[in-house]
């Protein structure tokens, strides 16, 4: 019934969308980003609202580029990468050792791809960049404020199959909701080094909330690339000396606070538990072993977890673990170099280093949030196998779409040469502009009586 009533809204949504997905798709997707299976409306893995939303982006994206005239911007080096990257996922069905979980995976891996695709075609401008970019902040700072309330109203964070009490147990997982924090934590410290004294000084209150966040759970390696994504951000970023050194002085005054107090048991995880590594190091030498049979074409994509049951028993100084966490690779690269083989290893590093220096080669005033995301990422990179989550993919767009942005606007305007070298007679014409709209140019004014219209004139104007 609750479907039955809001479906007219429902429809209102999706032609809106197709009519302009930057402004309404594109926003909901990025908030829902951190909340993953919370708002799910099923089981499966294209059941959650970020699914299905991302699904309905990604339609109404091609379906735009198909349908419209609208010059396309410059193929970047990262889309041809990860494209040949998920066809070397998809063949690997042929070899996998266990193709029916290798189909599934490259299923959910495709549709990630393709949106990334979709969106690194399409042609922003800097108010549907900023639109994207309050989009992801406010998803992360609503996953926080959920995580707070948890604390204070609700019980405490929760703590489910013996696990301890973290943000994110009920979300992505503690780890991955960390480093989903990375891109948003980037944006805020970004935003708050430059512009209006009011706006600065919100942006730096939200990052100070999301370095919380962060600490809330309990991952080390996501406060490891959080210290990386603020560090990276005062380097990199616009603004004055006096601004960045406040910032970074407020965030390690947060830090110290959190980890020496522990207030409500936040921090103490990181602060105790340093020298465990959760598993990680016998993930490792596992797959590391397992390296000998499957890292010269892979064992499949997704396919990890079977080798690792496999190769367990020819490994036995490695744990394990009745949770069932050791199964996953833990480790990006050591996650493409099992399951892709050493071509797939080559293109996840080729895929990750275009990216970055794309991001560290960006306008000074562009520079500080995507590069910083990028390092951060990095470093949760070789701690996660994160390859196939929607967080990771939103920064490679994010990254992708600066790019084109800032060559956009490093080019000279067209219509002004076209003027001078064609002078427009007769009536009004159209041009398009670099973000794609249609722009009136009036004609210029006659210095004497009006004379015969030249029709070759007229069709010059229109070549150019």
């Amino acid at each position: 019934m609750l479907l039955a009533a809001l479906a007219p809204l429902l429809v209102a949504y999706a032609v809106a969308c197709f009519r302009d997905p930057l402004r309404w798709a594109l926003p909901a997707y990025a908030v829902s980003i951190p909340f993953s299976s919370l708002l799910s409306f099923g089981a499966g893995p294209f059941s959650s609202a970020s699914s299905l939303l991302g699904l309905l982006l990604g339609v109404a994206l091609l379906t735009q580029l198909i349908t419209t005239r609208r010059s396309s911007p410059r193929l970047s080096l990262a889309i041809p990468v990860w494209l040949a990257f998920l066809a070397l996922c998809g063949l690997s069905v042929f070899w996998s050792i266990s193709p029916s979980v290798t189909v599934k995976a490259v299923a959910v891996f495709a549709s990630l791809v393709l949106l990334f695709f979709a969106l690194a075609l399409t042609r922003f401008d800097r108010a549907s960049l900023r639109r994207f970019e309050s989009a992801l902040l406010v998803g992360g700072i609503l996953v926080v404020c959920y995580g707070a309330a948890q604390l204070l109203f609700l019980g405490g964070l929760p703590s489910l199959d013996g696990k301890s009490a973290r943000l994110g147990n009920d979300l992505l997982d503690p780890n991955n909701q960390a480093a989903a924090l990375l891109l948003p934590l980037a944006l805020a410290a970004g935003r708050s080094l430059a512009g209006e004294r009011t706006w600065r000084l919100l942006h730096g209150a939200a990052a100070l909330v999301l370095v919380g966040g962060i600490l809330m759970t309990g991952s080390r390696g996501g406060l490891l690339a959080s210290v990386v994504v603020v560090s990276a951000v005062l380097l990199l970023g616009a603004g004055s000396r006096l601004t960045r050194a406040t910032l970074g002085a407020a965030a390690g005054v947060v830090l110290a606070v959190v980890l020496i107090l522990q207030p409500a048991g936040i921090g103490q995880r990181q602060v105790q538990d340093t020298l465990d590594s959760s598993g990680r190091t016998d993930i490792w030498t596992v797959g590391l072993h397992a390296c000998q049979v499957y890292c010269l074409t892979g064992a499949g994509w997704g396919g990890f977890p079977v080798v690792y049951r496999e190769q367990l028993v020819a490994v036995p100084e490695a744990r394990f673990s009745p949770r069932g966490t050791m199964y996953q690779p833990h480790n990006i690269f050591l996650l493409a170099l099992v399951e892709a083989g050493v071509l797939g290893l080559v293109l996840v590093a080729l895929g990750l280093g275009v990216a970055l220096v794309s991001a560290l080669r960006l306008p000074r005033d562009m520079r500080g949030p995507p590069a910083a995301a990028m390092l951060g990422t990095l470093v949760s990179s070789f701690f996660l196998s994160n390859l196939e989550f929607k967080f990771f993919w939103a920064l490679l767009a994010y990254i992708a779409i600066s790019v084109v942005l800032a060559d956009d606007q490093r080019l000279p305007p067209a219509h002004p040469r076209v003027l001078r070298r064609f002078p427009i007679t007769g009536s009004t014409s159209r041009m398009t502009t670099a973000s794609g709209e249609s722009t009136a140019l009036s004609p210029p004014p006659r210095a004497g009586p009006a004379g015969p219209r030249s029709r070759d004139g007229e069709r010059q104007v229109e070549r150019g």
